[in-house]
Order: structure tokens, then C-alpha cells, then sequence
């Protein structure tokens, strides 16, 4: 991976990792400098390998991002402009008496961590997970519920039933009657060992797909419009699944995506599920980066351009 000093030009030289401000190199220097995008633009720095992601903030956090195979060594971002998105990391998923999730237990310990990052760099906190109604269920289409089916093999020899939106076994069910992934309901709740780092000015969004930004009059999709957020950090299960079908909505629609690797996981046992995801999350979406990268972040300073100077 990358190093962990931020390899900004300045003229002290390497900048160390400290929770301070320091000046950033970025002067937007178009014959230094390569602009992506239209209107709203990213700057690549060759002498860095580094992205700017900031839309000329004076506040960024540099992270450290994928390595030198990939052409670039990491991004600098606004924290005001930045959300952290938790997708699914729900009862249903994750807690044993549902799912032996090895993969999504092994993301708690380092997600708590981002967390706690996000909260000192100011950076906000949003929880993405299913959360259905008998209005939505009736809309869902084929392919969803698809998704949710249980093989009634061992019983009947032949067949499906779906799981999505029934009645949960009596050894599952917290109270009589609690429905699969319904909204209110304990299994559709935040996972039990992330409710303490739940804080009441987190985001929380209920979807009722894989993404939970498949169409523009979504809530979260709204208030993504209308915060003005710009980058949107990646956890969550599964990688492969929801995590990956709401990051590539999140790409399309315009906002960077920066998956952090070892908070997200998927129970897919296909060799290589997870790892595809993460390449092409790498090369094509958006950036991937660690839990050790991203909370080694340092606070940078822009430095003011010769406008803002003589103002």
C-alpha cells in the first residue's frame, strides 16, 4: 500500500502524519495538473500520484489509497462535503441467530474505528438498510424477492418461499409475528454491537433494494442532493451485493465512491467475489483504501490562492 506520509509538495519537505493542518500542494496548476470531469472537475497531481477530490476546499483529509500498480497513491477529500455510508450491517445479516456472517463479524472492529475517526474529522454518519412496508412488498418486482427465497427442498421436494417480508420462526422472532426485514421490527434493526455507536445526529434510510439509490425521488437520495455531499466512504455487507449495487448507482449519479476494504464483507463463496469487486472499484469507480490508511488521515490546509490574497 501506500505511505503512510503525505507526499505533498511543500516547502518543509515531506508532510508527517499529525492531527494538524498543513499546507496542501494543490494549486490547480493546469500544466502541473490533470482535470477530470466537466464542470464539477478532480485534479491529478503526476508528481504525487494523489487525486483531489476537495472542489478547492480549505479543509481536506488526505487518505492514503490503493498503491503505485494502480497509478495513484490516494485522495484528498472535504470532510464537510464527505458521508459514510453503513449498508445492512442489520440483525438479519449479521447476528448468528440468522446468518453465520464470519466475513461481516470480522468488519466490527475496524468499522467502529472509522466511526470514531469520522466523528473527529466531522465528517457525517449514515445507516443504509432494508427496511420494507406491505405497500412496497406488493411493488416488489420478481427479481427482488427472488433474492430472499428459501429452497423448500428438504420439505416438499420442489419449490420457493419467499422470506422477504414472512413471519420469522419463533426462534428468531423477537416478539410474535415480527416479519423479515420489516421497518420497526428488531431484525431490521442496526446490529446490536454497532447501536452504541449509533449518535442521534446520524442519517438513517430505509431501501427496498439492493441499492438505495436506484431512483431519484429516494429519500437518501434526496438528501444527498440536497446536503451537497460529494464523496460517499463505503462499509457495510455485502460487498458484492448491496454495497456493490448501491456504490455503482452512487458512480453513476455522479459522487465519488471510496470503498474502505476491510470494513465490508459477503458470505459469497465463489472464489474471488470480493476481490473482483474491490479491482473494479479500484480501476473504474472510485478508490479503495484500509481502516489503518483512512484513520491515519491527516487534516490539510490549502494554501489561498492569489485571489482570496488580495481580498
Amino acid at each position: 500500500m501506500a505511505p503512510s506520509a503525505i507526499e505533498h509538495e511543500h516547502t518543509n519537505g515531506t508532510l508527517p502524519h499529525q492531527d494538524t493542518y498543513e499546507d496542501s500542494f494543490e494549486q490547480y496548476d493546469h500544466d502541473e495538473h490533470v482535470a477530470f470531469g466537466g464542470d464539477d472537475q478532480w485534479y491529478y497531481n503526476p508528481k504525487t500520484q494523489r487525486f483531489d477530490l476537495s472542489r478547492g476546499s480549505q479543509r481536506r483529509l488526505a487518505i492514503d489509497a490503493d498503491d503505485g500498480i494502480r497509478n495513484h497513491r490516494g485522495v484528498e477529500i472535504d470532510p464537510a462535503k464527505t458521508l459514510l455510508v453503513i449498508i445492512d450491517m442489520q440483525n438479519f445479516f449479521i447476528h448468528p441467530s440468522f446468518h453465520k456472517h464470519d466475513a461481516g463479524i470480522k468488519t466490527l472492529a475496524p468499522l467502529k474505528r472509522v466511526i470514531d475517526q469520522c466523528r473527529e474529522k466531522d465528517i457525517d454518519v449514515c445507516w443504509l438498510n432494508w427496511g420494507i412496508d406491505d405497500e412496497e412488498l406488493r411493488n416488489m418486482p420478481p427479481a427482488v424477492t427472488r433474492g430472499f427465497n428459501k429452497a423448500l427442498c428438504a420439505e416438499k421436494g420442489h419449490g420457493w418461499v419467499v422470506n422477504l417480508g414472512a413471519k420469522l420462526p419463533a426462534h428468531q422472532a423477537k416478539v410474535e409475528g415480527e416479519r423479515c426485514l420489516f421497518k420497526g421490527t428488531w431484525n431490521a434493526d442496526i446490529y446490536s454491537e454497532l447501536l452504541p455507536c449509533v449518535e442521534p445526529q446520524d442519517q438513517r434510510f430505509d431501501k427496498a433494494r439492493m441499492s438505495g439509490l436506484w431512483s431519484p425521488v429516494l429519500p437518501f437520495y434526496q438528501y444527498l442532493k440536497d446536503s451537497g455531499k460529494k464523496t460517499l466512504l463505503f462499509a457495510g455487507v455485502n460487498t458484492d451485493q448491496c454495497l456493490l449495487g448501491t456504490l455503482t448507482d452512487a458512480y453513476s449519479h455522479g459522487w465519488d465512491c471510496i470503498l474502505i476494504e476491510d470494513c465490508a464483507g459477503t458470505m459469497t463463496e465463489i472464489l474471488g467475489a470480493k476481490e473482483v469487486c474491490d479491482y473494479n472499484v479500484a480501476t473504474n469507480m472510485g478508490f479503495v483504501t484500509t481502516s489503518e490508511e483512512f484513520c491515519a488521515a491527516n487534516l490539510v490546509r490549502a494554501p489561498l490562492s492569489r485571489a482570496q490574497t488580495c481580498v
